[in-house]
């Protein structure tokens, strides 16, 4: 494998591992800000918009470990970003416009660069698709132990920080 591809690989793994953590960040200050607005307003915000945060929040733990994976070249990297594409474009095409949108309206300019995203997003997908049809990409059976261990305890934790940030909504009361 050339040491060229293998670098820009684990490069984009890590690029989304923390796309993953910066888009969970947000979304935790997003539901602070909104519990410290519904508390000063009396009235909590529209379900749409914890819909909304709860989508996200949940793609972005996929993509996240998508991202670990490759970056660790292991195969279920492909499995992972496919599963992330279809819940960006199930999103994008079917949840927000029908469900969502017509009670919290995006910001075009926002809703633009989400799409962008997308796409980008989606030629990633197709190339490390590729990567693993063509071998770049170690089968997960063949990685060590440890490291798999090490792996999904990264994501596990990953998802109950995700939780634990998006439950703040849930628990922060600014009249208490």
């Amino acid at each position: 494998m050339s040491i060229i591809l293998e670098t820009g690989l684990r490069a984009l793994g890590l690029f989304y591992v923390l796309s993953g953590v910066v888009v969970v960040r947000s979304l935790a200050i997003s539901a602070m800000a909104d519990a410290a607005h519904a508390a000063i307003m009396g009235a909590p915000p529209h379900p749409a918009e914890r819909a909304r945060e709860i989508w996200l929040a949940a793609g972005s733990v996929v993509i996240g470990a998508g991202g670990l994976a490759l970056a660790l070249l292991v195969d279920v990297a492909a499995m992972l970003f496919v599963l992330g594409a279809l819940q960006q474009l199930i999103y994008l095409v079917i949840v927000a416009p029908r469900f969502l949108d017509p009670h919290d309206e995006p910001d075009a300019g926002g809703r633009a660069k989400t799409w962008q995203a997308a796409v980008a997003y989606l030629v990633v997908t197709v190339l490390v698709v590729a990567a693993a049809k063509t071998g770049v990409l170690r089968p997960w059976q063949d990685m060590p132990a440890w490291l798999l261990a090490a792996a999904g305890g990264a994501v596990i934790l990953g998802a109950a920080w995700t939780v634990r940030a998006l439950a703040v909504r849930g628990s922060t009361s600014m009249a208490e």
